[in-house]
């Protein structure tokens, strides 16, 4: 038998023979690898301080749900013009995706009205409770500002479809004018936006759910001359219902 062959067969005997304990003397054990944190980067509507979350939808799951879909404005799709998933913009060409000018997260919406007599406006319809409350909030960043610069622009439907909107004079009977400019306006007593120009600044107000009212039409408005960016959207429903008083 050849010699060569011999050493090899009596190499493969001890390998085979030798015991696990033997053989770990010689390999260093693995360490079991540490538990991974999974981290969730949140761009919500406002995903500052105490209502966090990242779903593209600006929500809270601890506090509040936003019923905007898309209302942290980071789902976009390239059509004819560049347009926010789940939001209508009348005047496609005077609203642009942002991506410099930026609350939170990567996107805001650029607002610009490019011609005379043409307003550039964003919305979105979601659907409420009757006889509850509200709650409207967004960011926005004013660069330029003209006359009439830019307001909210909601309002209320008894049904989906836009023939069942509640007509301004029903709504200005059922609030009174401070409160309908929360609707119309800038706010509470407002008549359009407050504008400190170059700042991010904050729209946060709650209003009565009038009891024929089953949807809600959430919109801003920005004027020829004006340019705003708009970031952070949310409108939620509140829990407690509104008691009314019997005469």
């Amino acid at each position: 038998m050849n010699r060569k062959y011999l050493s090899l067969t009596c190499l493969l005997s001890l390998l085979v023979g030798c015991s696990k304990e033997k053989f770990e003397e010689f390999v260093e054990p693995v360490p079991e690898p540490d538990p991974i944190a999974i981290i969730n980067y949140s761009d919500s509507e406002d995903n500052s301080s105490d209502d966090n979350n990242n779903n593209g939808n600006g929500e809270s799951a601890d506090i509040e749900q936003n019923l905007l879909i898309n209302g942290g404005l980071e789902e976009w799709s390239l059509y004819l013009y560049d347009m926010p998933n789940s939001w209508l913009c009348h005047n496609n060409y005077n609203v642009k995706r942002e991506h410099k000018i930026v609350c939170e997260g990567r996107y805001s919406a650029k607002m610009k009205s490019l011609e005379k007599g043409s307003t550039a406006t964003v919305d979105q319809r979601v659907q409420i409770t009757p006889n509850h409350k509200i709650r409207i909030r967004f960011h926005y960043y004013v660069e330029q500002w003209k006359d009439k610069g830019a307001r909210t622009y909601c309002y209320f439907r008894t049904r989906s479809a836009e023939v069942s909107t509640i007509p301004t004079e029903e709504l200005k009977d059922f609030y009174d004018e401070p409160t309908y400019r929360i609707l119309r306006g800038g706010g509470y007593g407002l008549t359009y936006l407050p504008h400190e120009l170059n700042t991010w600044l904050t729209f946060d107000e709650t209003i009565d759910v009038p009891p024929s009212a089953n949807y809600f039409v959430f919109g801003i408005n920005s004027y020829y001359g004006t340019t705003i960016y708009v970031d952070d959207c949310w409108v939620t429903n509140a829990v407690s219902p509104i008691l009314h008083q019997s005469p």
